[in-house]
Protein backbone atom coordinates (compact mmCIF):
# COMPACT_ATOMS: atom_id res chain seq x y z
CA UNK A 1 0.00 0.00 0.00
CA UNK A 2 3.00 2.35 0.22
CA UNK A 3 3.27 2.80 -3.55
CA UNK A 4 2.53 6.42 -4.47
CA UNK A 5 -1.15 7.09 -5.07
CA UNK A 6 -2.44 8.13 -8.47
CA UNK A 7 -2.81 11.90 -8.43
CA UNK A 8 -4.68 14.28 -10.69
CA UNK A 9 -6.54 17.56 -10.62
CA UNK A 10 -10.28 17.37 -10.04
CA UNK A 11 -12.81 18.46 -12.64
CA UNK A 12 -16.49 19.32 -12.20
CA UNK A 13 -17.30 15.68 -13.06
CA UNK A 14 -15.52 14.61 -9.83
CA UNK A 15 -17.97 16.46 -7.56
CA UNK A 16 -20.14 13.39 -6.73
CA UNK A 17 -17.08 11.43 -5.53
CA UNK A 18 -15.39 14.37 -3.83
CA UNK A 19 -18.39 15.62 -1.83
CA UNK A 20 -18.62 12.64 0.60
CA UNK A 21 -14.89 12.88 1.39
CA UNK A 22 -15.13 16.63 1.89
CA UNK A 23 -18.08 16.12 4.25
CA UNK A 24 -16.06 13.52 6.21
CA UNK A 25 -13.26 16.10 6.48
CA UNK A 26 -15.73 18.71 7.77
CA UNK A 27 -17.17 16.23 10.29
CA UNK A 28 -13.64 15.52 11.54
CA UNK A 29 -13.37 19.19 12.54
CA UNK A 30 -16.95 19.22 13.91
CA UNK A 31 -17.13 22.36 16.02
CA UNK A 32 -15.22 24.44 13.47
CA UNK A 33 -17.79 24.12 10.70
CA UNK A 34 -21.46 24.79 10.32
CA UNK A 35 -21.50 24.16 6.57
CA UNK A 36 -24.24 21.90 5.34
CA UNK A 37 -24.08 19.53 2.39
CA UNK A 38 -25.66 21.90 -0.13
CA UNK A 39 -23.43 24.78 0.93
CA UNK A 40 -20.39 22.51 0.57
CA UNK A 41 -21.60 21.23 -2.80
CA UNK A 42 -21.95 24.83 -4.05
CA UNK A 43 -18.48 25.78 -2.80
CA UNK A 44 -16.85 22.80 -4.49
CA UNK A 45 -18.83 23.28 -7.72
CA UNK A 46 -17.66 26.91 -7.90
CA UNK A 47 -14.05 25.96 -7.15
CA UNK A 48 -13.96 23.16 -9.71
CA UNK A 49 -15.57 25.36 -12.38
CA UNK A 50 -13.13 28.27 -11.95
CA UNK A 51 -9.41 27.41 -12.21
CA UNK A 52 -8.52 31.02 -11.36
CA UNK A 53 -10.08 30.49 -7.91
CA UNK A 54 -7.99 27.44 -7.08
CA UNK A 55 -7.85 23.70 -7.58
CA UNK A 56 -8.40 20.36 -5.92
CA UNK A 57 -5.82 17.57 -6.15
CA UNK A 58 -7.22 14.05 -5.85
CA UNK A 59 -5.44 10.91 -4.64
CA UNK A 60 -6.67 7.49 -5.75
CA UNK A 61 -5.66 3.96 -4.85
CA UNK A 62 -7.04 1.88 -7.67
CA UNK A 63 -10.55 3.17 -8.32
CA UNK A 64 -11.02 4.52 -4.79
CA UNK A 65 -10.70 8.22 -3.98
CA UNK A 66 -8.67 8.20 -0.76
CA UNK A 67 -7.74 11.84 -0.27
CA UNK A 68 -7.83 15.38 -1.55
CA UNK A 69 -6.17 18.76 -1.17
CA UNK A 70 -8.26 21.87 -1.85
CA UNK A 71 -6.30 25.00 -2.68
CA UNK A 72 -7.62 28.54 -2.89
CA UNK A 73 -5.62 31.12 -4.82
CA UNK A 74 -5.27 34.46 -3.11
CA UNK A 75 -2.70 37.17 -2.45
CA UNK A 76 -0.55 38.23 0.46
CA UNK A 77 -0.07 41.94 0.94
CA UNK A 78 2.72 41.18 3.40
CA UNK A 79 4.91 39.63 0.71
CA UNK A 80 3.16 41.36 -2.23
CA UNK A 81 2.55 38.26 -4.30
CA UNK A 82 0.01 35.65 -5.24
CA UNK A 83 -0.08 32.61 -2.97
CA UNK A 84 -1.76 29.23 -2.89
CA UNK A 85 -3.66 28.68 0.36
CA UNK A 86 -3.90 24.97 1.13
CA UNK A 87 -7.22 25.26 2.91
CA UNK A 88 -8.28 21.64 3.13
CA UNK A 89 -6.26 18.41 3.17
CA UNK A 90 -7.86 15.07 3.97
CA UNK A 91 -6.89 11.42 3.71
CA UNK A 92 -9.26 8.59 4.63
CA UNK A 93 -8.03 7.27 8.01
CA UNK A 94 -7.06 3.78 6.79
CA UNK A 95 -4.81 5.34 4.13
CA UNK A 96 -2.92 7.65 6.50
CA UNK A 97 0.75 6.90 7.11
CA UNK A 98 1.02 5.49 3.60
CA UNK A 99 2.46 8.58 1.85
CA UNK A 100 -0.90 9.78 0.48
CA UNK A 101 -0.84 13.09 2.38
CA UNK A 102 2.78 13.76 1.43
CA UNK A 103 2.02 13.00 -2.22
CA UNK A 104 -0.93 15.42 -2.14
CA UNK A 105 1.22 18.06 -0.44
CA UNK A 106 3.89 17.70 -3.14
CA UNK A 107 1.25 17.81 -5.90
CA UNK A 108 -0.08 21.09 -4.50
CA UNK A 109 3.40 22.64 -4.58
CA UNK A 110 3.94 21.43 -8.15
CA UNK A 111 0.61 22.78 -9.39
CA UNK A 112 1.25 26.11 -7.65
CA UNK A 113 4.64 26.34 -9.39
CA UNK A 114 2.97 25.57 -12.75
CA UNK A 115 0.76 28.60 -12.08
CA UNK A 116 3.78 30.80 -11.30
CA UNK A 117 2.95 30.88 -7.59
CA UNK A 118 5.99 30.60 -5.36
CA UNK A 119 4.41 30.02 -1.96
CA UNK A 120 1.92 27.58 -0.46
CA UNK A 121 0.44 28.63 2.89
CA UNK A 122 -1.69 26.65 5.31
CA UNK A 123 -2.99 26.90 8.84
CA UNK A 124 -3.16 24.12 11.40
CA UNK A 125 -5.21 23.72 14.55
CA UNK A 126 -2.70 24.03 17.40
CA UNK A 127 -4.24 21.17 19.37
CA UNK A 128 -3.78 18.66 16.54
CA UNK A 129 -0.31 17.66 17.70
CA UNK A 130 -0.03 14.56 15.51
CA UNK A 131 -0.84 16.48 12.33
CA UNK A 132 1.43 19.36 13.30
CA UNK A 133 4.32 16.95 13.90
CA UNK A 134 3.83 15.68 10.34
CA UNK A 135 3.76 19.25 8.99
CA UNK A 136 7.00 20.04 10.84
CA UNK A 137 8.66 17.08 9.10
CA UNK A 138 7.68 18.63 5.76
CA UNK A 139 8.79 22.19 6.51
CA UNK A 140 9.66 24.13 9.67
CA UNK A 141 6.89 26.44 10.92
CA UNK A 142 7.24 30.16 10.29
CA UNK A 143 5.82 31.11 13.65
CA UNK A 144 2.72 31.00 15.78
CA UNK A 145 -0.46 32.77 14.82
CA UNK A 146 -3.92 33.11 16.27
CA UNK A 147 -6.93 32.81 14.01
CA UNK A 148 -9.89 35.13 14.47
CA UNK A 149 -13.18 34.74 12.62
CA UNK A 150 -15.90 37.37 12.65
CA UNK A 151 -19.13 36.49 10.91
CA UNK A 152 -20.21 39.49 8.87
CA UNK A 153 -23.87 38.90 9.64
CA UNK A 154 -23.39 39.28 13.40
CA UNK A 155 -23.77 42.89 14.56
CA UNK A 156 -21.06 44.08 16.91
CA UNK A 157 -20.99 47.22 19.05
CA UNK A 158 -18.64 48.85 16.53
CA UNK A 159 -21.25 48.33 13.81
CA UNK A 160 -23.33 51.16 15.27
CA UNK A 161 -20.61 53.65 14.33
CA UNK A 162 -20.88 55.52 11.02
CA UNK A 163 -19.73 53.51 8.00
CA UNK A 164 -16.10 54.55 7.37
CA UNK A 165 -16.30 53.35 3.77
CA UNK A 166 -19.42 55.33 2.87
Amino acid sequence: MDAPPNLRLATPADLPDLLPLFRAYQEHYGQLTTAGEEQTRALLADLLADPSAGFVALAHRGNQLVGFAAVYLTISGLIAQRIAHLGDLYVIPEFRRHRVGTALFDAVALEARRRDINLVRWLAVAGDTELNAWYRRLVPPLGSFELYLRPTGTPQAADTAPDPLA
